[in-house]
């Protein structure tokens, strides 16, 4: 009787996934909230150490046993416990000296090491991250102009490019190829929404958006599509409602752009799938 019953599989490594990396952010969120609470109790030191003990601890533990389905995970775990713990050294000791973008390129190059050896995307993400933290991509104060700001965001991207065409890793290449667009993309806007570069700014998003829409047909990957259209369509919003001197008439222009956008993003996808049937 039993082995006529109807079994179902129920997959269930998407949601292990997704639990697993809500804990990662959960622990590395409680974490933060320890140091700040316990900091005169438990001692700056004694944090410190903890904290690099732990993270010691998940690398170690992935290096010595087999690979697992959520190895991934605790490897982000080390890592984010890494920022963590050389933030707070920082912050106690400065013994990188006053300047704080030397401890993003320690962080850059020491999430890059983990992510090769280990072969994990989401801790190369940090490294990049980290990357355009050192080169100033993520910092904006009262001596930065937004062109020195955008000049940087160009380096980053410039930066992005050389590490993936010196990239061994198939499996990161996208991930370089998503952030140089999109950072170069970012520079790009900064001059658009400065007076004194904004059709610069323009040419220069119209340009960029040009050649990702080419790549994008080209190697049948639609979000390369969405990026050139929806960078390129705020870069000319800049550039029209700055021309608009009445706010209802810029609204509704807006109103109308948003839909024609979208509607647009709604035929490439369509056209994207219907590529996909067709190749199948």
């Amino acid at each position: 009787m039993l082995s006529g019953e109807r079994r179902d599989v129920v997959p269930i490594g998407n949601d292990l996934r997704a639990l697993a990396w809500i804990g990662v952010m959960l622990i590395a969120t409680g974490v933060g909230i320890v140091i700040k609470n316990h900091i005169d109790q438990i001692g700056p030191l004694s944090i410190a150490l903890a904290i690099g003990i732990v993270a010691a601890a998940c690398y170690v533990w992935i290096a010595l046993k087999k690979h697992a389905p959520l190895d991934d995970y605790v490897v982000l775990l080390g890592a984010l416990l890494i920022s963590a713990d050389v933030g707070f050294i920082e912050t106690q000791w400065h013994l990188l000296g006053n300047d704080w973008q030397r401890h993003f390129l320690l962080l850059a190059v020491a999430h890059a090491v983990a992510a090769y050896y280990f072969g994990s995307r989401a801790v190369l993400s940090l490294s990049v991250a980290a990357l355009a933290a050192w080169l100033g991509v993520e910092q904006r104060d009262i001596f930065r102009t937004e062109v020195e700001l955008a000049m940087r965001a160009f380096i980053c991207a410039g930066v992005l490019v050389l590490w993936r065409v010196l990239n061994r890793r198939p499996d990161f290449t996208p991930l370089f190829e998503h952030f140089a667009i999109n950072v170069a993309f970012w520079g790009s806007l900064i001059l658009t929404a400065t007076r004194t570069a904004r059709f610069l700014g323009l040419f220069l998003t119209l340009i960029l958006a040009g050649g990702v829409l080419l790549l994008g047909f080209r190697s049948r990957r639609e979000l390369f599509v969405f990026y050139a259209a929806g960078y390129a369509l705020i870069a000319i919003d800049i550039v029209i409602v700055d021309f608009i001197s009445e706010p209802v008439i810029a609204a509704i222009y807006l109103l109308f752009s948003t839909i024609v956008a979208i509607t647009g993003l709604f035929v490439i996808h369509a056209r994207f799938q219907n590529q996909h049937v067709a190749n199948a």
